[in-house]
């Protein structure tokens, strides 16, 4: 059993930061941050990975663990994105001269 631990945990790992790799790269303007989707996506990777492990089948191979890693990674990373807003779309302007007909930004 420990030899199998050892041999799928490097999967998700590697799953997980491969899909925060992805989501980064695909979608680099909307400000969520390249550290967090690696981390949400080592996250939802190695949670779903274990708890489809433990449920399921010890018995699953590198590849399918590997596919299942992206996807908990992926669900980790939309569920973030779903109900949490980034950092640039709740960023609002304010001009710092009156004349500008904005509120001074103090």
């Amino acid at each position: 059993m420990f030899e199998h631990i050892v041999q799928m945990g490097p999967m998700l790992v590697l799953a997980g930061l491969i899909a925060g790799w992805v989501a980064e790269v695909v979608s680099r303007q909307d400000g969520h941050g390249f550290i967090r989707n690696m981390v949400l996506g080592l996250v939802g990777s190695v949670v779903v990975g274990s708890t489809v492990w433990v449920v399921l089948s010890s018995e699953a191979g590198m590849l399918a663990m590997f596919l299942v890693g992206c996807g908990g990674a992926a669900l980790a990373i939309l569920a973030h994105r779903m109900f949490w807003r980034s950092a640039r779309r709740g960023t609002v302007l304010i001009p710092s001269r009156p004349d500008e007909g904005g509120v001074r930004g103090y």
